[in-house]
């Protein structure tokens, strides 16, 4: 049974069982009730308990196996100790989806029992469990809220809207959901996963994009089992023209285990989970008030017009010069260009205006507006003509309302061909009037700033469209953790980073015999296997010019580290190129991801680094590298020439499937790799690994 159709009951029930229904008010067993009855459900619903013969005026059942037909979906609120045998009772009646409000499993003390049990039940029966310890589920369309939600209980009327909300958290979803019915925009769909014991949030997520009332999916996320599986998820979602946007908690914590390399310290959770976010597609936001705006800009607007002109952009009309200088700085923050007008639209513009109105972008209105009661609308439609308009942005300053109605046709007009914002201050506007706007495709918004941050989720959303496909995972032959630094060398060199010449000094060996076959200068540190932190501890030595000095190098680092018989690494120095950081390592969410950005010393001090989910394509690496102030530093900066990003493009993602290929290997950093100009490849200077039988290498 796929995910799609184990979900059918909960997102088109037709018949809903309620098992440890109560008729006392205010209990949550007696809110699943009501709250079905409420909001006008018009399947059967069936209470199932063994005390009472009637609940809510319904018919009560004193246990599932005596129910009349068959229902599509169990709702189970009976204790904690009793639900696996509850789910077995559903198996053999039928049934195959089930929602487990009950708490008292993985959330607390002595529970794993409980949720082991409920687990093997619902896998030897055949039943779908979302929960336990949840919230519930909503199918608006259907007029089935599965819920003991408070929240739902206080809505008289839950509006449906092509918006579903996921949570690992029942009250937020509730908030948002009343939040979003409350501001007129409503919702299709929510589902409170509770502990994720059987069904996980990525579950019910490839299921709620295929429906036909859903363009966006917000998630609110603590933390993801698997969590790779987004991109394949986000992928179908922009093939249906689905937005997946999250809101992702624990930013300040550390996601995975103590690693050695730089960039395994970097690694915190939000980073890896930020970065493969913008691989997915999937649109972050960092508050409950951005979850809100991005809903109604990315449910009710069109994306921006595609001008493929370097000049195009926003197009900015405003009554007042300083609000469309603000707007201004806002696009430029947000790397928004700004349209530049053809000739024909400047020629219109100053047919429209007065002579003493700025006619170039942003356009200053002037208070001429107020007088020429049809300007306002001949200037859009002139600006709104111009190929490289993208989308529209119109700043009130003052009489917002008589402007607003009196434009109100010609702005909808307008927005059936470019996403239209109307910055209005000083004048509050109706709910109704807000909502007429938005379902034409016209956002009022406040603050100029506001209007910005709607638009660039919009081209946030556009760019998400044009994501490459996937990668194929890749079946290469398993490879063998490399644990010496030949070996590790040669892992370099497989992925297409040429190591820099190197001998390994034995204690007995002299330099003058042992580095005949180097070029001077050399560099002298001690191996990664012998020190992680070879520059903090003064055991790399930079532009040694003879071998009488890599020998008294030798005898000092050995010295300093107490280990008389350690190998001391020698390689001919690397020249001119770009510091570059190549590192894999498996995330404890993620699995395997591969990290790249600005390397040497100075990595963590940066932290310019982007993490993707393995595999990858050299499109990917190409467009994650484009995020980066490395990226500057690529294209030639201050007349330097350009570095070959093809060779590094290449050479991730072979370095990333050998990692794929090497599952003893926890963490390989190459540090730094040196890109050298284009056509000249790259060079491997450093390198680390890490593997599961433990130790850095």
């Amino acid at each position: 049974m796929t995910k799609q159709n184990s979900f059918a009951g909960f997102l088109q029930p037709r018949s809903v069982a309620i098992v440890g229904a109560s008729p006392q008010a205010g209990n949550p067993r007696n809110a699943l009730v009501r709250n079905l009855l409420k909001h006008g459900f018009e399947g059967k619903v069936y209470p199932v308990t063994p005390s009472n013969s009637e609940i809510e005026g319904l018919k009560a059942y004193k246990t599932v196996a005596d129910l009349p037909e068959v229902p599509d979906v169990a709702l189970v609120i009976t204790p904690a100790h009793t639900v696996a045998d509850v789910i077995a009772e559903c198996g053999r009646k039928g049934i195959l989806n089930a929602i487990v409000f009950s708490s008292g499993f993985e959330e607390v003390e002595g529970g794993q029992e409980n949720a082991r049990q409920l687990a093997d039940a619902a896998r030897r029966h055949g039943v779908t469990v979302v929960g336990p310890n949840c919230n519930g589920f909503w199918s608006v369309r259907q007029r089935a809220i599965m819920s003991f939600s408070g929240a739902a209980l206080n809505i008289e009327k839950i509006t449906h809207a092509p918006v579903a909300v996921l949570s690992q958290s029942g009250a937020l979803a509730g908030a948002i959901a009343n939040s979003l019915n409350a501001a007129g925009m409503g919702l299709s769909y929510i589902v409170s996963v509770g502990n994720e014991t059987c069904v996980d949030v990525l579950d019910a997520a490839s299921a709620i994009i295929e429906q036909d009332d859903v363009r966006v999916v917000l998630l609110y996320l603590e933390g993801l089992r698997n969590a790779s599986r987004i991109l394949d998820i986000a992928q179908r979602a922009r093939e249906r023209g689905v937005q997946l946007v999250a809101l992702k908690t624990g930013r300040s914590a550390v996601g995975l285990d103590a690693t050695a390399s730089h960039t395994g310290k970097i690694a915190s959770s939000h980073a890896v989970y930020a970065s493969v976010f913008e691989q997915a597609g999937v649109i972050e936001v960092d508050s409950i008030a951005e979850l809100m705006e991005a809903v109604e800009a990315l449910t009710f607007l069109r994306d921006p017009r595609d001008s493929q002109d370097v000049k195009g952009g926003v197009s900015v009309l405003s009554a007042s010069g300083g609000a469309g200088a603000l707007l201004a700085d806002h696009s430029s923050e947000r790397g928004i260009t700004m349209s530049e007008f053809n000739a024909a639209t400047v020629a219109q513009l100053d047919a429209i205006l007065p002579s003493y109105a700025r006619k170039t972008n942003p356009i200053d209105l002037t208070g001429a507006i107020n007088t020429a009661p049809d300007m306002l609308k001949a200037a859009c439609e002139a600006v709104a003509a111009d190929p490289r308009t993208e989308a529209v942005i119109v700043q009130f300053a003052s009489t917002v309302r008589r402007h607003l109605l009196a434009n109100a046709e010609a702005f909808k007009a307008l927005a059936r061909k470019v996403p239209v914002f109307l910055s209005i201050m000083g004048e509050a506007v109706e709910p109704e009037i807000r909502k007429d706007f938005r379902d034409a495709g016209v956002l009022l918004v406040g603050d100029p700033s506001a209007a910005m941050n709607a638009l660039a989720l919009l081209y946030r959303r556009r760019n998400a469209t044009r994501l490459p496909a996937l990668p194929q995972r890749r079946d290469a032959p398993l490879r063998d953790a490399p644990v010496a630094w030949p070996e590790m060398m040669q892992f370099c060199e497989d992925s297409g980073v040429t190591p820099a010449k190197w001998v390994v000094l034995g204690a007995e060996d002299r330099a003058g015999e042992a580095c005949k076959r180097l070029s001077y200068p050399l560099v002298v540190k001690a191996l990664p296997s012998e020190a992680e932190h070879k520059t903090e501890l003064g055991l790399v030595k930079l532009r040694v010019q003879s071998a009488d000095e890599v020998d008294a190098l030798a005898a000092q680092f050995r010295e300093r580290m107490g280990k008389p018989g350690a190998g001391i690494l020698v390689q001919e120095m690397v020249g001119d190129g770009i510091e570059v950081v190549l590192s894999c390592l498996r995330n404890a969410d993620f699995g395997p991801v591969i990290s790249i950005g600005t390397g040497g010393v100075a990595i963590e001090l940066y932290r310019d680094v982007a993490y993707l989910a393995l595999p990858v394509s050299e499109e990917q690496v190409v467009a994650a590298l484009q995020r980066l102030k490395l990226w500057t530093l690529l294209q030639g900066f201050r007349g330097k020439p350009p570095a070959d990003v093809e060779a590094l493009a290449r050479a991730a993602v072979r370095f990333g499937d050998m990692f794929l290929a090497s599952p003893e290997v926890k963490e390989f950093e190459i540090n730094p790799v040196m890109v050298k100009k284009k056509g000249e490849g790259l060079a491997a200077v450093d390198a680390l690994v890490t593997t599961e039988l433990g130790g850095g290498h």
